[in-house]
C-alpha cells in the first residue's frame, strides 16, 4: 500500500506540472511561432502557424483535463499501470515543454512531444476508463 501512496502524488504533480507549461506555452507562443518559420515570413505563415500551435496546445490542456478528472474521480486512480504511464510521459512532457519553451524549438517538435506525452497516455487513460466503467473491471 505504501507504493501506491508514493504514486499518487507524483501522478498529480507530474499532470499539473504539464498542465501549468502548456498553458504557459499558450499564453506566450509567439517566439515559439516565429522559431517555426522563415526569416522574411508573411503574415499569413506566422497565422497558419500560431493557429496550428493553438490547436496542439488546445488539445493538450484538453486531454490533460480529462485524464485529471478520470484521475480526480477515482476511476484511473488505482490502476499502477496507468499510474506509471501517466507519470512518466506527464514528467517528460513537462521538461520537453519547458525546454520547448525557453529554447523556442521548431514546431515540428510540438507534435512529437504531444503525441508521446499527451495523446498516449490519454488513449490509456479512455481505455482505463471504458474499463472500469463499462466494463467493471478494476487493476
Amino acid at each position: 500500500m505504501s507504493q501506491l501512496n508514493s504514486l499518487l502524488p507524483a501522478r498529480f504533480l507530474s499532470l499539473i506540472a504539464h498542465l501549468v507549461i502548456a498553458i504557459t506555452i499558450l499564453w506566450a507562443r509567439d517566439a515559439n511561432v516565429k522559431a517555426c518559420l522563415p526569416y522574411d515570413y508573411t503574415p499569413e505563415q506566422y497565422s497558419t502557424r500560431d493557429t496550428e500551435l493553438i490547436v496542439g496546445l488546445s488539445l493538450t490542456i484538453a486531454f490533460l483535463g480529462i485524464e485529471i478528472i478520470g484521475f480526480m474521480s477515482g476511476t484511473s486512480m488505482f490502476i499502477h499501470s496507468q499510474n506509471m504511464i501517466s507519470i512518466g510521459a506527464h514528467a517528460s512532457g513537462a521538461i520537453a515543454l519547458s525546454f520547448y519553451l525557453f529554447e523556442e524549438w521548431p514546431c515540428y517538435i510540438f507534435w512529437w512531444i504531444f503525441g508521446f506525452c499527451s495523446a498516449f497516455p490519454f488513449v490509456t487513460e479512455i481505455i482505463v476508463l471504458i474499463g472500469v466503467l463499462a466494463l467493471g473491471r478494476t487493476g
